[in-house]
């Protein structure tokens, strides 16, 4: 039966739902949709890089089941299809939480309805964007309830893997999950008294789910490629730098989720599982200190591990419900009836666009000089650019550089880039190094200075960038607009 309650419930998920539809693009997304529907069409996954002169390794691509997803999305259904995908994703994450909360003992709706809304702020920078980044937070999901529901029956375990040998295809996010375990099974050990039964079970769980993400196009070369690019220092990345670095707004989340933390450890005591269950979300509470991208997995791991805890103590605080009066159904119902309406009104916008981040993302008017120019050969670009360049206007004009990183290129050639986009010593002479054709870099960073007095001519200048020719080339100083305001994905 429909009653107000339930009205008013299904409206603040709505709610939740459109706040987490606000979706934009990151600098990679251009890549991942366009790599993706590139394995559709050829029907294989280890492919030749047909998009870039520079590179100079052969193409590890890690995401590549995610990509296919993207690439499969986008063909059939355009924006709205990336839209679908995304929700879907981060659907699966809050039902797993919910599921997980009730057999952890929340029978109160609205406790749960809470942690599903915590949820969704703990992961919201997350959530901004479609990016293989959100798979991992599915497959962790999986692997905490999985986790949850060992302890109260260890047959679970053959899950792990199963999840891993998927997550292992769709981003590397793996490697946390797998630190979750070595942690879960630690707590097993050091417990009182130990449980040397159940960590044993979990060793060869966790043996079993290393085994398993072997089972990728790439092999063991998977695992010695994220041996040596995943760390702490990687400087050049926002998201992978400490939370007090980043904004005020990500150090204050991190200590919104470090206090639920706290608060759940002390109402947990010393309950089962409770050595295991703080030595994870401690390990994931140093560990997104000091890099900020892994504080979505710290926030879901408190909420999956100390939701029953917590929700035990708001349950001791509740008052007794008191029964509404017809008035108050009447406002409920009424007010429950306009957040739909809203709710559906957001979720449609958001889904007919992707908004184009112009953060990280040139003018309209750049790529639309060079289509017009017939551009072709080679384009020494910003790194950002990369993806986005290789989307509109590869492969007749090759990139220099692009978000794929490590994949194909090698910490030279990153290097290079850097040195000339910076003016440091023994950069400025890259383009003419590399044999570029044009070169599209933002308007306002020291080499765009240079360019002119090293011979180059510009061709085009846009609010925030310029494009420069070899002299030998004929040049066009033509100007575009590129005012043109609320892009959606693809562009330009």
């Amino acid at each position: 039966m429909l009653t107000p309650e339930r009205l008013l419930r299904a409206a603040l998920l709505l709610l939740l739902a459109s706040v987490v539809a606000s979706t934009r693009t990151d600098p990679d997304l251009w890549g991942h949709v366009r790599f993706g529907a590139d394995m559709i069409h050829d029907g294989r996954v280890r492919q030749a890089d047909r998009y870039s002169f520079t590179s100079d390794r052969p193409w590890l691509n890690h995401e590549w089941a995610s990509e296919v997803a993207m690439g499969g999305a986008f063909l059939l259904g355009g924006s709205a299809g990336l839209f679908v995908l995304k929700l879907a994703i981060l659907a699966g994450v809050l039902l797993l939480l919910n599921r997980a909360l009730l057999a952890d003992g929340v029978d109160t709706a609205r406790h749960r309805d809470l942690a599903i809304a915590l949820a969704v702020i703990v992961t919201i920078e997350q959530a901004h964007n479609v990016r293989p980044q959100i798979f991992s937070l599915l497959f962790f999901a999986c692997e905490l309830a999985c986790l949850m529901h060992a302890e109260r029956d260890r047959r679970v375990l053959f899950a792990l893997p199963v999840i891993f040998a998927a997550w292992a295809n769709f981003h590397g996010g793996w490697m946390v999950g797998g630190a979750a375990i070595v942690f879960w099974t630690l707590g097993l050990v050091l417990s009182r008294p130990p449980d040397r039964r159940g960590a044993f079970a979990h060793v060869a769980a966790g043996a079993a789910a290393l085994a398993a993400t072997i089972v990728n196009p790439h092999g063991v070369q998977l695992h010695e490629f994220l041996r040596s690019t995943v760390g702490f220092g990687r400087a050049d990345i926002v998201e992978w730098q400490p939370v007090y670095v980043v904004s005020r707004n990500i150090l204050a989340l991190w200590l919104l989720v470090a206090a639920l933390a706290a608060a759940g450890a002390v109402r947990a005591g010393r309950t089962r599982g409770a050595t295991s269950r703080l030595l994870v979300v401690a390990a994931l509470g140093i560990a997104s200190f000091r890099v900020n991208r892994l504080l979505a997995f710290f926030g879901l791991a408190v909420l999956f591990l100390y939701g029953g805890a917590l929700a035990g103590a708001l349950a001791r605080r509740a008052s007794t419900p008191r029964e509404s009066g017809r008035m108050a159904v009447y406002v409920a119902v009424a007010v429950s009836v306009l957040m739909i309406a809203g709710a559906v009104r957001v979720l449609a916008t958001h889904a007919s666009c992707i908004a184009i981040d112009p953060r990280a993302t040139p003018e309209a008017g750049a790529v639309e000089f060079l289509r017009q120019q017939g551009a072709r050969g080679r384009l020494l670009v910003w790194f950002d650019w990369g993806e986005y360049a290789l989307w509109h206007l590869g492969p007749s004009l090759l990139v220099s550089v692009d978000g794929r990183r490590e994949t194909v290129y090698s910490a030279r050639v990153q290097d290079e880039h850097l040195r000339f986009f910076f003016d440091a010593p023994g950069g400025a002479d890259l383009p003419r190094a590399l044999g570029a054709d044009y070169v599209w870099i933002p308007s306002k960073i020291p080499a765009a200075a240079r360019m002119p007095r090293e011979g180059w001519t510009e061709v085009y200048r846009g609010g925030q960038s310029v494009i420069f020719a070899r002299t030998a080339m004929p040049a066009n100083s033509a100007r575009i607009d590129a005012s043109a305001g609320g892009r959606c994905f693809p562009g330009p």
